[in-house]
């Protein structure tokens, strides 16, 4: 029996690797450190890419996470999409995505797209969860361009692809390098034009409010001024026809 015992022994440390490994697949998009979290009420929601570093031209996923929060407790939320209109941002286009839940963790959501442009991308969330109000743009890691990756450098010509080698290699590079570096400024300018247009709106919204206020101040004085002249009227009024009833006393 003893012997049995340690001929198992083996079997029984193999298969706690292969459920430590599952387990650790299964939670390995949780730990992503480029992840963004933010909490809403006692709703907390992390955003982020699947596949980090993100690239363009790979088919990628952005994971939204979305769990109930009770002090240091954390229940993932079933169906937390239902009431959620979810758009992944780039400088001013946006796009919806389709979330679909995770096979293997509750509380999970993946929506598929392919990065096209270097650059910031951002997920702006508008709806209820549970209730509660989500409403927030919350950015996304930095989309890098797969050119850096790719090796040996191609260039297209007549329909072909033909290999770089040599000095002519590191012209190419820098050639397609250009493209994905202009994206990402445009990228940022375009990002940082919404950011102004924001302001602005505020800002006028602000001045609305404020001519609204000073208009309906003067709307009041002017009331009062018409309440106190119609008073002072009435009050001179008054003492006109209190001095006839004297001087017609004082005659009779």
């Amino acid at each position: 029996m003893l012997q049995l015992s340690i001929r198992a022994f083996p079997a029984l440390i193999i298969c706690f690797l292969i459920v430590l490994v599952v387990l650790s697949q299964n939670v390995l998009i949780k730990l992503a450190s480029a992840h963004i979290t933010k909490k809403f009420g006692s709703i907390q929601v992390q955003v982020g890419w699947r596949d980090e570093p993100p690239l363009t031209g790979q088919l990628n996923s952005v994971i939204f996470d979305v769990n109930q929060t009770s002090g240091k407790t954390q229940t993932p939320i079933i169906n937390a999409l239902a009431n959620m209109n979810i758009l992944v941002k780039y400088g001013g286009v946006t796009k919806s995505l389709d979330f679909l839940p995770s096979p293997t963790t509750d509380g999970l959501y993946l929506g598929k797209m392919i990065p096209s442009r270097v650059g910031s991308y951002y997920v702006v969330l508008n709806g209820t969860i549970q209730g509660q109000k989500i409403s927030s743009q919350l950015p996304l890691d930095l989309v890098d361009s797969s050119q850096k990756l790719a090796f040996p450098d191609t260039v297209t010509g007549s329909g072909t692809d033909a290999t770089v080698t040599g000095g002519s290699a590191s012209t190419s590079t820098n050639t397609n390098n250009i493209g994905p570096q202009l994206q990402g400024i445009v990228s940022q300018l375009a990002n940082q034009i919404d950011s102004v247009k924001s302001v602005i709106g505020s800002v006028a919204k602000s001045n609305a409010d404020t001519m609204k206020s000073v208009q309906d101040v003067k709307s009041a004085a002017d009331r009062s001024y018409l309440i106190g002249m119609v008073g002072i009227g009435a009050g001179i009024s008054g003492i006109v026809i209190a001095s006839l009833a004297l001087s017609r006393k004082r005659v009779m």
